[in-house]
């Protein structure tokens, strides 16, 4: 996968963005993978034998193959009641987007009900531009005129990548942070199934997209983003989403870290796998089995599951 990823000309690269995208419609239009069911942008796992997560990687794709060959990942995948599930943020900053997009639209066709695609800011620069979006860029420099239709492809299957995940009603997975308007707690299932149909009138993709857990203290529970999209999120808006899920970690990426972080007291778990943008960070993923799962109450519980890839 790693030698094809590097020699892929556009049609290879357009026919694996259009395979990917074949397995993200069968899912949503059957309402199922694996283990579990799928309402449009919400993912809910409830059987599983082990679980890999991997978070922000922007177009670094030795940190990838690295875990893929930790993991065995043939063999893992081999199995659809393992889960390997990507944070999002494919994309941007790093040298080799382009690889990391091709190895992951593989993996989703290959291996459709043991992987997760989520969809992270850098997968949103249609709905929330931004300056670091260099992908165009480098599919350009990559690819030429036939490069335009490439990137057509790739924002179209985009908005087909899972928002959140809900594993074993013990994790909340999703990119950036929690949505802090009341009526997208009290109705997350469905806030979240359709929050890429309703962006323009709801906050709640921008949110879960962009938002970062912070100290917030008061009402109304959060305050204004220094990204200039989204929100800082406080500890209440993190306890009343889990409890409304009934889950007792969230893991999210969208902040480089020395491979994982705890906020809010120990129910939110920040993950990070990418290292050639962010040097002077650390990149991990989570690898953990059913029973390990089924025993973690908070995020600290998490923390001894995180790996280094070498």
């Amino acid at each position: 996968m790693q030698q094809s990823a590097a020699k892929a000309d556009a049609p290879d690269f357009l026919q694996k963005i259009e395979q990917a995208t074949g397995a993200l419609q069968a899912e949503r239009k059957n309402e199922s993978i694996a283990g579990g069911k799928v309402s449009g942008g919400l993912v809910e796992i409830h059987d599983l034998q082990n679980l890999v997560i991997v978070s922000d990687l922007h177009g670094d794709s030795n940190s990838l193959f690295r875990i893929l060959d930790e993991i065995n990942y043939e063999q893992f995948l081999a199995n659809p009641m393992n889960k390997l599930v990507f944070l999002g943020d494919y994309v941007d900053r790093g040298s080799d987007s382009i690889g990391v997009m091709y190895s992951v639209c593989y993996l989703k066709h290959t291996y459709p009900d043991s992987v997760v695609l989520m969809r992270g800011n850098h997968e949103s620069p249609s709905e929330f531009p931004f300056s670091s979006h260099d992908l165009p860029y480098r599919i350009e420099e990559r690819f030429g005129s036939g490069g335009k239709a490439v990137y057509t492809k790739l924002l179209s299957m985009f908005k087909l990548l899972t928002l959140a995940t809900i594993v074993q009603q013990k994790l909340l997975l999703v990119h950036g942070g929690l949505p802090t308007e009341d009526v997208a707690i009290d109705n997350y299932k469905e806030s979240i199934a359709a929050a890429q149909e309703n962006h323009i009138r709801s906050r709640v993709l921008e949110e879960l997209l962009w938002n970062d857990p912070r100290k917030v203290d008061g009402a109304p529970g959060w305050e204004p983003s220094r990204r200039g999209i989204g929100r800082h999120f406080g500890s209440s808006i993190s306890r009343r989403w889990l409890q409304a899920s009934g889950a007792k970690v969230i893991v999210r990426g969208h902040e480089p870290c020395q491979g994982f972080r705890i906020d809010h007291d120990g129910v939110v778990l920040t993950l990070f796998s990418c290292r050639e943008a962010y040097p002077s960070f650390k990149a991990a993923y989570l690898m953990l089995n059913a029973d390990q799962l089924y025993s973690t109450g908070n995020a600290k519980d998490l923390t001894q599951y995180v790996r280094f890839p070498a």
